[in-house]
């Protein structure tokens, strides 16, 4: 009854009640059976002409007086004060689509009508529904009422379709569980050892890890789905590494003449390159395919080559590691 009285409440502020009932269809879907509901029963019956409208104004003054939630009976008081004329207008555009225990499967269906693309169905369905529910509560809390017209979807909410049509990869925020050791991971050992962080920097630990995680995830995603090839993902492997090792060539070079030299370097000096060569990269931005990764996953991509020794930091990382 909320529903239908919010409607009423649209009705009524209405300029020309007449032009907006003609043009207009008030549509409840729900997962719930109408069978046991004797308002909906009663519509029906109205609408199909097997009572009058006559009939139903009886019903509503009835069920006016049946009903002790004032909440109800306000909302019953404003359904009766449209009038005989207005009321069997609005009734007549009532539409009730019940029993929909498969609405997103229903939505699903006819999001791959429009995109064609079916594993991109997920993203465009998601990014509907955080798009949607965020600006829900914004104007709810403005006091506005929710009305969507079909420029107004398509001006708000054709953002959402891109990922779809797009030909490049969709980067998703997908679930992961951190490693319960996930301070002795190799990446983590190496960047404590440089002085990137210290032993008691959880924090970081874990946002490295998240960062890492994160990128492994989308590469195994875009694996399983077909939209990257496994020659495609071994050619972005190595346009990592070498980045990586440009860098570490540039960094370590006077170390390396200085060694071949008979000098002695400590571990002061070495930390000092790593980590100029650790900051470098992290400033780096990756692309795979079309699609330009964030510098999260960047991040995340040397964190993980790290993490499968196809990269160090140390000058002496490999017989380290």
């Amino acid at each position: 009854m909320e529903t239908i009285n919010n409607w009423v409440k649209i009705i009524n502020e209405e300029n020309d009640v007449d032009l907006f009932l003609n043009n207009t269809t008030f549509q409840l879907v729900s997962n719930k059976s109408g069978s046991s509901n004797l308002f909906m029963t009663n519509v029906i019956k109205t609408n199909n002409k097997e009572v009058t409208i006559d009939y139903f104004l009886n019903y509503l003054k009835k069920l006016l007086l049946e009903t002790g939630d004032l909440t109800i009976k306000s909302y019953i008081k404003s359904l009766i004060k449209l009038g005989k004329t207005n009321l069997k207008k609005f009734i007549s555009r009532l539409k009730f689509d019940l029993d929909e225990d498969d609405l997103i499967i229903r939505i699903k269906k006819r999001l791959i009508e429009k995109i064609h693309i079916k594993e991109k169905i997920d993203d465009v369905f998601n990014n509907l529904f955080t798009e949607l529910k965020t600006k829900e509560y914004l104007d709810i809390k403005a006091g506005n009422k929710k009305i969507i017209s079909f420029e107004d979807f398509n001006k708000s909410f054709k953002g959402c379709f891109r990922v779809g049509l797009s030909t490049k990869l969709p980067i998703r925020d997908l679930k992961f569980t951190l490693p319960k050791d996930y301070h002795n991971q190799l990446f983590i050992r190496q960047l404590i050892d440089i002085g990137d962080i210290s032993i008691h920097d959880k924090d970081e630990m874990v946002e490295y890890t998240t960062q890492m995680l994160q990128l492994y995830n989308n590469l195994k995603k875009w694996e399983e789905d077909g939209d990257l090839m496994i020659f495609e993902l071994d050619q972005f492997t190595k346009e990592s590494v070498m980045i990586w090792k440009n860098s570490f060539k540039s960094k370590y070079r006077e170390i390396k003449n200085k060694m071949e030299n008979g000098t002695v370097v400590d571990d002061v000096e070495i930390n000092s390159k790593a980590l100029q060569c650790l900051d470098e990269m992290r400033r780096a931005i990756l692309k795979i395919d079309e699609t330009i990764l964030s510098t999260e996953l960047s991040n995340g991509h040397f964190y993980l080559l790290t993490e499968k020794t196809n990269i160090g930091w140390h000058y002496e990382w490999k017989a380290k590691y």
